[in-house]
């Protein structure tokens, strides 16, 4: 039996809402299944890091890659931590710019992490509504209804383990 976000709401009318993911392997397994997939980042993930550990960019950046994920940004940090790491291949883009393109590139997996909630549950709604087929999972520390898959709300000790988590089962290849 699946988790179902309660918040009521929080949901634009509509049958579609978020599978909460409780087990952080099923990210692990939603990843494998999808080939075009983008990390969009954004500039929170700075008062992320002040919260939880400094090397929470670092961590992410090993996500996307251990994934084969395609990055994109909007944050200086994690433009400079791309830089320092030598990765060339990402993309600095404006968050309402990206769901325009991603609505039109017919991406197959956004995921989202360090958008402030307001922002991301816009982005997350406009993707719902005007790119079906694109499936959408946030990674933030509090859950998104308007996701696809969202990971339940943390606090944020332990969403940081997760994060780790995640981590580690994407390098040994779970």
């Amino acid at each position: 039996m699946a988790l179902e976000y309660w918040l009521y709401g929080d949901i634009p009318p509509g049958p579609i809402k978020a599978s909460v993911i409780t087990d952080i392997k099923s990210v692990v397994d939603i990843l494998k299944r999808y080939k075009g997939k983008l990390l969009a980042i954004g500039s929170q993930i700075v008062r992320l890091c002040e919260l939880t550990s400094q090397d929470l960019i670092d961590r992410v950046v090993s996500i996307a890659l251990n994934s084969n994920t395609s990055i994109s940004t909007s944050s200086p940090a994690v433009v400079k931590t791309l830089d320092l790491k030598g990765i060339k291949d990402y993309e600095v883009a404006f968050p309402l710019e990206l769901m325009q393109r991603v609505s039109r590139k017919g991406v197959e997996l956004v995921m989202f992490l360090g958008y402030p909630y307001y922002y991301e549950w816009l982005f997350l709604n406009y993707l719902k509504h005007y790119a079906p087929n694109t499936k959408t999972l946030s990674l933030e520390p509090y859950a998104q209804p308007n996701a696809t898959w969202t990971l339940t709300s943390l606090p944020l000790p332990l969403w940081y383990k997760n994060i780790c988590s995640l981590e580690e089962l994407l390098k040994k290849g779970v």
